[in-house]
């Protein structure tokens, strides 16, 4: 037997409802009814978007340490260093960066380390990890010394980072090609007095025409230093490559000061390229 229920049971308290045959024909029907009937869509959601995402982290976790102890199991070298290649995808993991720390330190395998390094890149806001690649700098590996300067040319608007490529350049550095990225790296603070310092005494050291050249360019774009305006008129007879000499007269013409005027004349007189006596005529 069913219970009776009264007219009270069914009433639905709602303040300044409209009446019934309004609901559906006055504006803002649809909210009213979505105030009696609330249901969350929106929190069930982020709840479910949540979820997700835990369970991809624990998956990504999960493939790195996978990754990780395979690496520490290989024994050939190669296999290794393709290893360290899918670390990328896992870079938003601390374990990732512990990890290529201790790979740039210990490894035995130049090419782990330079990939290391050239991953770390990625932290050098970080300063242990800053600091890491410093020392990296007297890696016996070319290599990854290269990757470090490459590193830290991302932060060369900190002054101890342009003081110490500018230490590696004139003191600790023997390879050409790494030389040449140091430079590179430096040219990009060239308003720095030190850096053009450390230019121009690398030039009075004779370096290859690939060097000259690159130093050159950089030393040559910048204005009103007399610095540069008086060594340059007297390297100008000292520098025996005709395209380069070239290049260092038209800069002395452009200055247009007592030294420039002084090189140039007596750079007439002994002068034997013709484009450049051209220009000097």
């Amino acid at each position: 037997m069913s219970k009776k229920r009264s007219k009270k049971d069914f009433e639905i308290k709602i303040v300044d409802a409209p009446e019934i045959s309004d609901a559906f024909e006055s504006e803002g029907d649809e909210e009213v009814i979505e105030e009696i009937v609330e249901i969350p869509a929106v929190d069930v959601l982020e709840e479910e978007q949540g979820e997700s995402e835990i369970a991809d982290e624990t998956k990504g976790l999960l493939e790195l340490q996978r990754i990780l102890l395979e690496f520490e199991s290989t024994t050939r070298n190669k296999d290794r260093a393709n290893l360290i290649d899918k670390l990328t995808d896992y870079l938003r993991y601390k374990e990732t960066v512990s990890a290529l720390k201790d790979i740039a330190i210990n490894d035995k395998y130049p090419l782990c380390r330079a990939k290391a390094v050239s991953f770390l890149s990625e932290f050098m806001r970080d300063k242990k990890v800053k600091d890491l690649v410093i020392r990296k700098l007297r890696d016996s590996s070319q290599t990854v010394r290269l990757w470090a300067v490459w590193s830290l040319r991302g932060i060369i608007e900190e002054e101890d980072v342009q003081e110490v490529l500018i230490r590696q350049l004139r003191h600790y550095e023997k390879s050409k090609r790494i030389k040449l990225w140091l430079v590179r790296s430096l040219s990009d603070k060239i308003e720095n007095p030190s850096v053009i310092d450390i230019f121009l005494q690398s030039l009075k050291k004779r370096p290859g025409k690939e060097m000259r050249k690159l130093i050159l360019y950089y030393i040559l774009q910048i204005q009103g230093n007399q610095d540069i305006s008086y060594f340059l008129s007297t390297y100008v007879h000292e520098e025996n490559d005709k395209e380069i000499r070239l290049e260092i007269v038209k800069k002395l013409l452009e200055m247009d000061n007592s030294d420039s005027i002084y090189a140039l004349q007596k750079l007439k007189r002994n002068e034997r390229n013709q484009e450049i006596i051209t220009l000097l005529t």
